[in-house]
């Protein structure tokens, strides 16, 4: 699908990214902002959740979901994620495109002023949010968290990042913790929701539709406020001297190996598309050699991928298997990456990966909330790039620049959860 990007600083800190594509039946719009990652994560996280449970015209959560079932059942999706060193929080309302309502309506407009609305003009109680929506999502992102660590593939995962980056601080949880959360206050989490206003970067990005009153709502919620943009620069450490190793062990049926590894980047877009096809030829797809040869061949796991951090330049592999088997497994998965070092790949191989990721790019396209997101990802890079971009610089890599990747990757953390329990598979 052919799709137009225009990207456009509003004012200081502050980026309007619109996307136009006449395929989407659906639009989306979305406002993020961009705090520094630290001790705060908890409060931050818990600013856009509290948004989006009531605001001046709507006063609480029914009345908020009888005027999106109005817009024709539109919705509103609250998204924490990291970008590096970052934060990132996005309310996202995402509705039928304005062609399908009926009568000319306009759709889009009326969610995006229901969106501007929650975010900047919220109910509150006393001058600060009310006690009563924060008490909820307290428990609700308490909650989340909790079932996190209750899935031992995630905690696991979770665990190998905290102890890869202890004195980094992408090794804080986009969440923070639950202990940190049950002590926000009403009157502290309003405090925290007036730093993201006045210190975050903020990007609106929208997405099919037509949101005419895009800009109009921008200046009339943002232009008098004096902002002062506090971001982290991202922490790039490209190698590891000594590997960290840890175990810990949980009554479950299946171990859970992870191992974290440095790619030798010095920034995002250092010979990224060489490395991402690596990647994916190493273990990240159906006929990677973690899964045809470690999975398949040797039977060691009963899963095993790897995955990029492209903000971070980092690797993580992933891989359940039976406790017993450690040794072999992680012996096994480096002997699959010194092979690549070594060349030993074909150019079957590298076609493969390269169809592979050209596939999952080219699937942004299929939804205007896919583009929206694939841009939002964006918020912290130095321009705006199209799936399209970064599928031609796949088709170029060369298996000199694949052995080159390789070779400049050196394991930095090894995280085993010993399962003791007795039992089959265990996912």
């Amino acid at each position: 699908m052919n799709y137009d990007l225009q990207n456009k600083n509003i004012s200081e800190g502050i980026d309007l990214c619109s996307v136009s594509a006449e395929g989407f039946k659906t639009a989306c719009a979305s406002l993020s902002f961009v705090m520094p990652l630290g001790e705060k994560a908890s409060l931050y996280a818990l600013v856009p959740n509290v948004l989006t449970r009531s605001c001046k015209d709507y006063p609480d959560v029914t009345s908020i979901e009888k005027k999106l079932a109005l817009l024709y059942g539109a919705e509103v999706i609250v998204d924490v994620s990291k970008v590096g060193e970052n934060q990132v929080l996005k309310i996202e309302v995402s509705c039928i495109d304005d062609r399908f309502s009926i009568d000319g309506e306009s759709i889009t407009n009326e969610c995006l002023k229901l969106l501007f609305q929650m975010i900047f003009e919220p109910r509150l109680e006393n001058g600060v949010f009310c006690s009563d929506d924060v008490e909820s999502e307290k428990r609700l992102l308490a909650e989340r968290l909790i079932a996190e660590n209750s899935d031992k593939r995630t905690y696991a995962k979770n665990r190998c990042v905290e102890i890869m980056f202890e004195n980094e601080l992408y090794g804080i949880h986009r969440y923070g913790t639950v202990g940190a959360i049950e002590k926000i206050t009403p009157e502290a989490l309003y405090e925290a929701y007036n730093e993201v206003l006045n210190n975050s970067k903020i990007l609106v990005c929208i997405s099919g539709g037509n949101f005419s009153n895009v800009e109009k709502l921008l200046a009339e919620y943002t232009s008098h406020k004096n902002r002062n943009i506090e971001l982290n620069e991202t922490l790039y450490v490209e190698e590891c001297e000594d590997s960290k190793y840890m175990k810990e062990q949980e009554a479950v049926k299946q171990g859970k190996l992870v191992m974290g590894f440095r790619m030798g980047m010095k920034s995002e877009d250092d010979n990224y598309a060489a490395r991402r096809v690596m990647v994916d030829l190493f273990g990240g797809s159906p006929h990677s050699k973690l899964f045809t040869v470690v999975r398949e061949k040797m039977s060691l796991c009963y899963y095993c991928s790897a995955m990029m951090f492209r903000q971070k330049g980092v690797m993580l592999v992933q891989s359940g298997i039976e406790s017993y088997n450690e040794e072999k497994a992680k012996n096994a998965i480096l002997a699959q990456l010194e092979d690549i070092k070594n060349g030993n790949f074909s150019d079957d191989d590298i076609a493969s990966s390269v169809k592979s990721l050209e596939d999952g790019f080219r699937s942004v396209s299929d939804s205007a909330e896919s583009v929206a997101n694939w841009f939002t990802t964006q918020v912290c890079s130095k321009e705006f790039l199209y799936p399209e971009d970064f599928i031609e610089q796949f088709k170029k890599v060369t298996r000199e620049d694949i052995i080159e990747a390789a070779k400049a990757v050196t394991l930095d953390t090894v995280f085993m959860l010993e399962g003791t329990a007795e039992g089959g598979v265990e996912e």
